[in-house]
């Protein structure tokens, strides 16, 4: 019996991807930098991108208006109180298009990337025609 090739894009999974501090970059690569999350539904949070989509940012670590992140690219808020990581937020570029998640370090999926994702674009359209990513009109 084969292995399912699209439980890679599940919650779990991509929880895995979040934790995998090696493959990811802070955003101006600066991993200690703590945004506000004003305006915003996250709160406080570190942001990180996949190799991926760290490889479509400009040197002002932004991607370019007009531009869309590349198939496999990965956006991931820690949501931090203090020291404390709450949940990951984040999005994975998936034959086209976002999923969507909000996972607990511990497993606790809070928002499913099998939900419908009308609620975060809804948010996220705000975003200066950057590809759904709202820290760059922002930070």
């Amino acid at each position: 019996m084969g292995i399912n090739p699209d439980l890679a894009y599940k919650d779990y999974s991509l929880l895995d991807s979040c934790k995998n501090q090696a493959a990811f970059t802070y955003y101006k690569n600066d991993p200690n930098t703590v945004y506000p999350g004003n305006p915003g539904a996250h709160g406080t949070f570190k942001l990180k991108f996949n190799k991926i989509a760290f490889a479509a940012l400009t040197d002002n670590g932004k991607l370019p208006i007009n531009t869309k992140f590349p198939e496999r690219s990965m956006v991931v808020k820690e949501v931090v109180s203090g020291n404390d990581l709450n949940f990951y937020a984040f999005m994975y570029k998936y034959k086209g298009s976002w999923l969507w998640g909000e996972v607990k370090p511990n497993g606790e999926v809070l928002y499913s990337v099998e939900k419908d994702p009308s609620l975060c674009i809804n948010c996220h359209q705000q975003t200066g025609n950057r590809d759904l990513v709202d820290t760059f009109i922002f930070y």
